[in-house]
């Protein structure tokens, strides 16, 4: 940013030296014979006033409204003080200089570029480095390049400027004290230890320190092997490296390197993998989103999607939520199996705002299947279908399993109050078809819970199929996660138990199937009779709400 009111200022300061600093009292006597007692500052013969300064203001007077002998009081006040000869050997604005007030500029003269001339008037932008005798150093193109040259070479206003600048950089830049040569030899290099940063102290104003000692507050741009780049005052300025302190150099750096950590690759698909980041928060993650209240992100082995909650900008649990696409079966013995995914057919490019992404591939029996995950700032939804063989020896049916992650490391050794510790108030609800919402406390066993139900009711109770299911409360904060289908009428949500697991806390499934993959997989000998086993209509679509908490 250029200053040129710095060389308005320079002209204008013999005035106020010779002037301003009069505070001699005069009468001044108005044409109805008033008379007051006042300080001459100046007169102006073109405007016909006078200024003058009574009890410390300002004021301009028309010198008709004046007696005559005040009037001959102004202008002979107002005349010009005789030129004195010329001295050769200094420049004319040496006065100037010297009558400059210590205080009119500040260190940020330092740091900023201005206008300058050269002796035969050709005009250059540039910032003042130093004056050592009569050599000016400068420096052009953002502190780029630094040229140093006999102040002789310059117009007369910018020798004033240089020696002014000089005035101004030995008040803001003291020398440094001289040390002994047997104390420079002792003392050891200063170990500078690398600082932490996040992504946030990308955009800060941080504190930058030049090699001389003087600070300077900008945010961070840009770095390379010679420079680095910092927003200094609105306008982007380079610093070479060797110009800042070594702390300041190992901050750049490190900002350097986080910038380039957080600008991910991309790793092309595979006949296993889909596109997917290489690096970054989402890396091995094909399509990702991200809101105020939740984060999803599609696995690259196109089956797999994960979930976190997301309060005040961090990831509220440290395991996600998962939601997956599955082809199972049951063989003659009524044992569960599953179909692997051999390939996939084609990738769709990785993205963060895709809103419906489909995944094409082969299962291990010749069978095929085309899953969609869909993705926005209200939810997510699931849907697909999948052919395989006739011949197929086990039919297979298609399911969308949603799982809860488990909080609980190790709950056969922990004690209760380590499980309540963890659990706090969290607690999983059901809504079955035929019964009243049930509530699984995280903290309770999950025996504990079903005798409790079994007591309290005549008939068995009937857990599943499920209307939904609702997480909430601690560790989730204060989000709710709701699962539902789109349609009970045509789809079957249930929710089960894992084996092994002894509370709610170690996690929890919900299958969503088509009414017709259901029955299937309970008349397992006759799956291959139920006609829509394979499919999941986006009518029928497993849907993952987050509410967000307050």
């Amino acid at each position: 940013m250029k200053k040129p009111y710095l060389i308005a200022l320079i002209l204008t300061l013999p005035f106020v030296s010779v002037f301003g600093q009069d505070e001699t009292l005069y009468p001044w006597t108005d044409i109805q014979g008033r008379t007051l007692q006042a300080s001459f500052i100046s007169y102006d013969d073109v405007a016909q006033t006078v200024t003058i300064k009574w009890n410390g203001n300002i004021f301009p007077l028309p010198l008709n409204t004046l007696s005559v002998p005040s009037q001959q009081l102004a202008k002979q006040l107002g005349a010009p003080a005789p030129t004195p000869p010329p001295q050769p050997s200094s420049s004319p604005f040496d006065e100037v200089v010297a009558a400059m007030p210590t205080d009119a500029l500040g260190p940020e003269a330092l740091d900023i570029e201005h206008d300058w001339s050269s002796a035969d008037g050709r005009p250059l932008a540039a910032k003042f480095i130093s004056l050592v005798g009569d050599q000016l150093t400068i420096a052009m193109n953002g502190g780029e390049k630094e040229f140093t040259l006999p102040l002789s070479k310059f117009s007369d206003e910018s020798q004033a400027l240089a020696k002014v600048l000089q005035a101004v950089a030995k008040k803001f830049r003291p020398a440094p004290p001289k040390k002994s040569s047997v104390a420079s030899a002792a003392q050891k290099p200063v170990k500078v230890v690398p600082p932490k940063v996040v992504e946030a102290d990308l955009d800060k104003t941080h504190t930058w320190t030049s090699s001389e000692g003087n600070p300077v507050q900008a945010s961070f741009l840009s770095a390379d092997d010679t420079h680095l780049e910092v927003n200094l005052r609105g306008r982007p300025t380079k610093i070479p490296w060797s110009k800042l302190d070594a702390q300041s150099v190992a901050l750049g750096k490190a900002l350097q390197k986080l910038k380039k950590s957080l600008v991910p690759t991309i790793h092309g698909g595979t006949e296993k993998n889909l596109e997917r980041y290489g690096s970054g928060k989402w890396k091995n993650y094909n399509t990702y989103i991200e809101s105020v209240a939740f984060e999803a992100g599609i696995l690259s082995n196109g089956t797999v999607m994960h979930i976190w909650l997301i309060k005040d900008g961090q990831r509220v649990q440290s395991r996600p939520f998962s939601a997956s696409f599955e082809g199972t079966f049951k063989d003659e013995r009524g044992v569960w199996g599953h179909r692997k995914v051999i390939s996939l057919d084609s990738s769709p490019p990785a993205s963060n705002d895709r809103r419906i992404t489909t995944i094409k591939g082969k299962w291990n029996n010749e069978g095929t299947f085309e899953y969609s995950f869909e993705m926005s700032g209200s939810g997510l939804s699931f849907w697909g279908e999948a052919k395989e063989p006739k011949s197929t020896e086990h039919p297979s049916t298609l399911r969308v399993t949603f799982r809860s992650p488990s909080i609980v490391v190790d709950a056969k050794n922990a004690t209760m109050e380590e499980i309540k510790k963890v659990s706090g108030d969290g607690a999983l609800y059901v809504d079955p078809l035929q019964e009243k919402r049930i509530k699984f406390p995280f903290d309770e066993k999950w025996t504990d819970i079903k005798n409790k139900l079994a007591a309290r009711s005549k008939d068995k109770v009937e857990y599943n199929p499920i209307k939904y299911a609702e997480f909430n409360g601690f560790p989730f904060g204060d989000h709710k996660i709701k699962i539902q289908p789109s349609s009970t009428r045509t789809a079957s949500l249930v929710w089960y138990v894992r084996y092994g697991v002894i509370f709610p806390s170690q996690g929890s499934s919900l299958i969503l199937r088509s009414t017709d993959g259901a029955q299937a997989m309970n008349d397992y000998k006759n799956a291959g009779d139920y006609k829509n086993r394979l499919k999941i209509k986006k009518s029928e679509s497993l849907k993952v709400q987050v509410i967000r908490g307050s």
